[in-house]
């Protein structure tokens, strides 16, 4: 009956600060490659819709070239119906920020952009007598805990799709609301009518149901962080029809750039740091993104000897990418001194402990609504820290 493909997080134009120069911008190519990947597939199997459930772009303010490369690629695509919404990466977060980058693409014939980010919009499509209700609602970047489906209407055509960009508890627990993004739960879904969510945020292939509707995230589309250095990449594809049920979902694995970490375990009894890490980092392949983390003890006499430039270089000569994570403990037997001191904290640690001095101060002023603001702030900006770190 209706053909559809779903897909969300590309996360187009990302940042991937630790590279540089070429091999940073082959980086970001490989988003927009896997979004021409589904769109040559769009093309040759001419689904009757595609859904972007929202993260299309990796910031509000992507560059010019991805913009216009996407612009032309959509226009490739004739046979086909547009549905998108914004994620927490590409929608307004202020008054004062700029509009949706994807809000540009309401330009381009054949494509939906669901831009409220308040209430539900929707498309009806009609196929042989039967008619398909697409939803949609964006993420709401000013109040990014707001349940996205307390308001959701009822389907009410033969056929119901609605796109959400947030966090299904019932794929993904969820262990506190204020720390996450659009949190909702199948539950609350129940009597609405929809037979297909779907979903964007989570960046793993996760799929469930139950009498009355499937709920899917297709995941990401190019492996985002080395957190998803083990997860497989891809778009879905599902027929709607009378008989639908999760079985119905295909998933349709993309080409992508793989991810590999090595941990480099020391003890006092090493005697060369470069060397062991060497020894461990036994391969070359310069498609491969790869992170080092050091792991241990060392002694401060070895640790000192520890050339990390010159590591890097020889590094980078084998790989497309490195990153190498210090998280040695320094001790020497021969004196007393505290060489934990001399640790340099994260860019996590430095906002925890920035953030909790700025809370005990509002406790003590006896200031309640601004310390419940803060401890929000400390979750959402930890996991945004901790995303940027890991890519």
């Amino acid at each position: 009956m209706f053909k559809i493909v779903h897909t969300a997080d590309l996360h187009i134009d990302p940042a991937y600060i630790y590279l540089t120069g070429e091999k940073q911008q082959r980086r970001k190519y490989d988003f927009l490659n896997s979004f021409n990947q589904i769109i040559d597939y769009c093309i040759k199997e001419e689904p009757d819709v595609l859904v972007v459930s929202g993260d299309f772009y990796d910031k509000n303010l992507p560059r010019n070239s991805p913009r216009k490369d996407v612009i032309l690629k959509f226009k490739e695509l004739t046979d086909t119906k547009i549905f998108i919404v914004t994620g927490n990466h590409d929608c307004s977060k202020s008054i004062s920020d700029t509009i949706s980058p994807v809000e540009t693409l309401k330009a381009l014939d054949r494509v939906t952009i669901f831009d409220n980010s308040d209430s539900y919009d929707k498309v009806i499509l009609q196929k042989d007598g039967k008619t398909l209700g697409i939803y949609g609602k964006s993420f709401n970047g000013m109040n990014p805990g707001k349940n996205p489906v307390e308001n959701l209407p009822k389907c009410k055509e033969d056929f119901g799709v609605v796109l959400i960009h947030g966090h299904l508890s019932e794929i993904m627990p969820v262990y506190n609301n204020d720390c996450q993004y659009a949190p909702f739960s199948m539950e609350e879904c129940k009597g609405k009518g929809f037979n297909y969510f779907a979903l964007g945020h989570i960046h793993k292939y996760g799929l469930k149901s139950n009498d009355e509707s499937v709920f899917c995230y297709p995941g990401s589309t190019e492996r985002y962080s080395f957190t998803e250095e083990s997860q497989e990449k891809g778009f879905v594809v599902l027929e709607l029809d009378d008989d639908f049920t999760e079985k119905n979902i295909i998933f349709k694995p993309l080409k992508t750039r793989k991810m590999r970490t090595f941990t480099v375990d020391f003890t006092p009894k090493i005697h060369d740091i470069n060397q062991q890490i060497l020894s461990t980092v036994n391969i070359t392949d310069k498609e491969l993104l790869v992170r080092v983390n050091l792991k241990g003890e060392a002694l401060f006499d070895v640790y000192r000897n520890y050339k990390r430039n010159d590591l890097a270089v020889s590094l980078d000569e084998r790989f497309f990418g490195v990153q190498i994570n210090n998280e040695l403990i320094i001790n020497d037997p021969d004196t007393s001194y505290d060489f934990g001191a001399l640790k340099i904290n994260s860019p996590v640690d430095e906002f925890k402990r920035y953030m909790n001095e700025r809370i005990a101060q509002c406790e003590k002023e006896g200031n309640i609504e601004l310390t419940e603001i803060l401890r929000d702030t400390i979750a959402m900006g930890e996991k945004a820290l901790r995303e940027m770190m890991e890519r």
